[in-house]
């Protein structure tokens, strides 16, 4: 049985995502106070930026099986997906993980979500 866990961004895509995301929401919000009247274009642009919010957290997962972990990060088209036993997990942090992968094609993934999901994936993946 799998089991879907999402998570943040981190890195230096998961800054640049973030950062986005902000620039947009208070663009909208320096657009409202310049026109000092409610107006339709900085609705939109708020109404744009939580569809991005919205997008990041949907796209950013994991998902843990008996033997496979597969990883989607909004900043790749496709899901990666790596077998058990060539993916090694530490804890860099309360709130981190790190995947480090046996096939060096891949850099190293590194995970922020609450403690409790870390745990979970942590005792899903076997190392404790």
């Amino acid at each position: 049985m799998s089991k879907k866990y999402y998570i943040q961004p981190t890195g230096a895509w998961g800054i640049i995502l973030w950062s986005v995301a902000l620039i947009i929401i208070f663009f909208g919000v320096i657009l409202q106070l310049e026109i000092f009247s409610l107006n339709v274009i900085p609705i939109l642009i708020w109404i744009i930026g939580l569809v991005y919010i919205f997008y990041i957290i949907k796209s950013s997962w994991i998902k843990v099986s008996d033997n496979q972990i597969i990883i989607k990060e909004p900043n790749y088209h496709r899901t990666r997906s790596f077998d058990l036993k060539n993916v090694s997990v530490r804890s860099t942090n309360k709130f981190q993980l790190e995947f480090d992968f046996d096939n060096h094609d891949y850099f190293p993934v590194k995970i922020t979500s609450t403690t409790k999901v870390l745990e979970e994936i942590k005792k899903r993946v076997g190392d404790q």
